[in-house]
């Protein structure tokens, strides 16, 4: 049972109208942590994280509390150290009942909104248009509540669910993000039905968070990238930036063959699963690699559309914000192809969001 679901469904609803991708109760850990099993911090009600393009990427959190008695300006100096925390960007606090002058003012000094319910709609509505409901799938608890079950339905996937809930929002650093959602994916592959639609909500997430972490990875790159490069030379310089530098790429393979010959096996070459579309992709989305991230949010929003009833508002919305662009669908469907290119099982699941996805924009 989500508690504070209201103002969780308003948060969400605010992310979508201003272009962020939700992720709802997100576990906080210390990624230093020394103990052998990390000790949960706390949790982000809902965090929005606006991919990389222009600009770098932003995240915001929202804290929402329904206790009578909870302490605004108090719930204040919590998020601010929450932002520190995590590095986010603005954190907005909502609550049931308005919060005195004083407490709100001096929220907005340490980077915090603070809000009731009733002047938080009134402030979304006056930032954007897109502040309605009905506009998005991704307000459907229910659908959340589905997401998390798979830990339990399925140990295999708990990893990867966790990822996508949690971690992957809070990642820094893109190309490690990006090699952990491979890893995850690989040991959790042959739990994908595509006839579940939670297993298909599960892979259009892989696709979304895959191109946010593509899209800052091309928005870096590009600034070493040299249209003349040859072939060759291109492989070998993305495949070092991929591994956090030369020096990075050359000790993990030297791991990799020392493992394999411990035990006897035919030494492999090291690389990204599906290394050779991996570089076609990444070619591809260097063509504009301020517009890549830009199919992260529609297409999360087009996965929780396998969990509920159809909305004619939410489908025009996706439809629009894939059709922003010419880039925004052919990246999309580039990212889904390189996933589904990795088992056959993934290519099922590729085969079935490719045909969905194409008739949400026809």
């Amino acid at each position: 049972m989500i508690k504070d679901s209201v103002q969780k469904q308003k948060a969400v609803r605010y992310c979508v109208a201003h272009g962020y991708v939700p992720y709802m109760e997100c576990l906080v850990r210390y990624g230093e942590d020394t103990a052998a099993k990390p000790a949960d911090i706390t949790d982000v009600d809902v965090l929005g994280l606006r991919p990389a393009g222009e600009v770098q990427e932003r995240r915001v959190v929202f804290d929402c509390k329904t206790l009578a008695k909870t302490s605004g300006v108090g719930r204040a100096l919590w998020a601010s150290g929450l932002l520190q925390l995590i590095q986010a960007d603005e954190a907005f606090v909502i609550l049931t009942k308005p919060a005195p002058d004083g407490h709100r003012l001096a929220a907005g000094k340490i980077g915090v909104h603070l809000f009731a319910e009733k002047i938080f709609d009134e402030y979304s509505r006056a930032s954007s248009a897109n502040y309605l409901e009905g506009i998005t799938y991704l307000d459907n608890l229910d659908a959340w509540d589905a997401l998390w079950k798979l830990r339990a339905q399925l140990p295999r996937v708990a990893p990867l669910v966790e990822y996508l809930s949690s971690e992957a929002a809070f990642e820094r650093s893109p190309t490690a993000g990006f090699r952990t959602l491979l890893s995850r994916l690989k040991s959790a592959e042959g739990e994908f039905d595509v006839t579940k639609p939670v297993n298909r909500l599960l892979y259009g997430m892989v696709i979304s968070q895959a191109v946010i972490f593509l899209s800052a990875i091309v928005r870096e790159f590009s600034t070493v990238f040299d249209q003349s490069m040859a072939r060759e030379a291109f492989q070998t310089t993305l495949r070092n930036y991929v591994w956090g530098g030369r020096d990075g790429y050359e000790l993990r393979k030297r791991l990799h063959v020392a493992l394999q010959s411990g035990r006897n096996e035919e030494v492999s070459d090291f690389q990204l699963p599906g290394w050779e579309k991996f570089v076609e992709l990444v070619r591809a989305l260097l063509d504009a690699p301020m517009l890549a991230g830009t199919p992260a949010l529609p297409v999360k929003d087009f996965a929780f559309r396998e969990m509920v009833t159809g909305s004619a508002l939410a489908d025009n919305r996706i439809k629009l914000e894939l059709g922003a662009n010419p880039r925004a669908l052919q990246f999309a469907m580039g990212v889904n192809r390189y996933v589904g290119s990795l088992s056959r099982l993934l290519k099922e699941c590729s085969d079935n969001f490719a045909t969905g996805l194409s008739k949400a924009v026809a």
